[in-house]
């Protein structure tokens, strides 16, 4: 198991992980959050993924690329993945990038993810 400042954390709210991303991400721990919830996915019959972005305020195209990793495999596990609380500054961040966003599915907040994934 990778070891990190910041452990992944899978919370479990009826049929949804929510995983809260810490500040600043780094390759490590998206690595790390791609197995375990590979791994979970795997064990539990879940219909969706919010990953909760609220709290970072960096994000580069390589932190980006592997959230998309991570789309990747709750995809080809059977869930759906939300990106949750984007920040202003992230967003406008990636835009500037050009960063290829078609994959995701935005919402402002975990609760209004976890709307969209009834």
């Amino acid at each position: 198991m990778l070891q990190s400042d910041n452990r992944v954390v899978l919370q479990s709210l009826h049929g949804v992980v929510v995983v809260p991303l810490p500040d600043p991400l780094g390759q490590d721990f998206l690595s790390e959050l791609n197995a375990q919830l590979l791994q979970y996915l795997h064990q539990h019959s879940v219909k969706g993924v919010v990953l909760d972005m609220s709290g970072v305020a960096l994000l580069d195209g390589a932190d980006f690329q592997n959230l998309h990793r991570i789309w990747q495999t709750s995809t080809l596990m059977g869930s759906r993945l939300v990106l949750a609380g984007l920040q202003p500054g992230v967003a406008a961040t990636l835009t500037m990038l050009n960063v290829d966003d078609s994959w995701t599915t935005p919402a402002l907040s975990v609760e209004h993810a976890m709307e969209k994934l009834r």
